[in-house]
């Protein structure tokens, strides 16, 4: 199966694993799936980079070259990606995100 992992599941992955929720953690980890980011989560990591704020230290290069060494593929954005955005589902176990937060 293809996996896009969003933003927050992208930094989790590489930072604290722990974060990553119940459904989608053993997903990630299964070989069997390919693993995929967005250039568009790189381009969210470096505008929080460019902020400045003392809790946010990520470096998009960094974290790239570390997502392609660890056998993740990178997709490019295009319009046509963006036009299917409305009939994604917005399961909060699928997007790793605990029932419990707001």
């Amino acid at each position: 199966m293809n996996l896009l992992l969003d933003t927050h599941i992208l930094l989790w992955a590489a930072f604290d694993q722990r974060k990553i929720g119940s459904v989608a953690r053993p997903l990630i980890a299964d070989p069997a799936n390919s693993l995929r980011f967005s250039v568009a989560s790189l381009w969210e990591v470096a505008i929080m980079r460019s902020l400045d704020r003392r809790s946010f230290r990520v470096e998009a290069g960094v974290l790239r070259a570390g997502l392609l060494s660890s056998g993740y593929s990178e997709l490019a954005v295009e319009g046509r990606h963006v036009l299917g955005l409305s009939v994604l589902p917005r399961s909060r176990a699928i997007m790793g995100i605990p029932s419990t937060a707001s």
